[in-house]
């Protein structure tokens, strides 16, 4: 494995060179908008003084159950009692756990054939969405609906793991 140069450190992190006072910034304005990004998602509080920070519920909540504070952020603001049951659907799938569900070569068409026999229309420009093939994955399972290869068996059960541990 060849060494990383210093000048692709410095391209990569936008640097303007690998002195102290360079990464010290850097490295302060990471953990600063980091802390901006959790309180954004109400999973903690920066008190007046700026130095001190509190976890709220919500972040112990994600910290507790392994979720991204984004995930968070948009269930606080998207989840209310009266929501139906499709957007209830909908707000689930698009937690960002599901970002990363993978969808493989040509799994578009896969999806577009799928979402044509399950009940609830997605949009039909996404279907190289990990978060459409979740919601497919979905009503696959609630409906149960064929699933067209034994990948989608898999990935429904990955899907269906993390639902547990969002939901909770």
């Amino acid at each position: 494995m060849e060494p990383i140069l210093p000048s692709a450190i410095l391209i990569y992190y936008s640097l303007e060179d690998i002195g102290h006072d360079s990464i010290n910034k850097f490295l302060s304005n990471l953990v600063e908008r980091s802390l901006r990004d959790l309180e954004c998602s109400y999973c903690i509080e920066i008190k007046e003084d700026d130095q001190t920070v509190e976890p709220l519920t919500y972040g112990r909540i994600a910290s507790y159950y392994y979720l991204k504070h984004e995930t968070i952020r948009k269930f606080k603001e998207q989840l209310r009692p009266e929501l139906p049951l499709h957007d209830l659907l909908s707000v689930l799938t698009d937690a960002e756990e599901y970002a990363e569900l993978p969808v493989r070569h040509n799994e578009d068409q896969l999806n577009s054939q799928l979402a044509q026999q399950l009940p609830l229309q997605v949009n039909p420009h996404s279907f190289d969405s990990a978060h459409t093939k979740t919601h497919l994955l979905l009503q696959a399972h609630f409906s149960h609906a064929q699933l067209p290869c034994s990948d989608y068996t898999t990935d429904t059960k990955t899907v269906l793991d993390n639902a547990i541990r969002i939901c909770q």
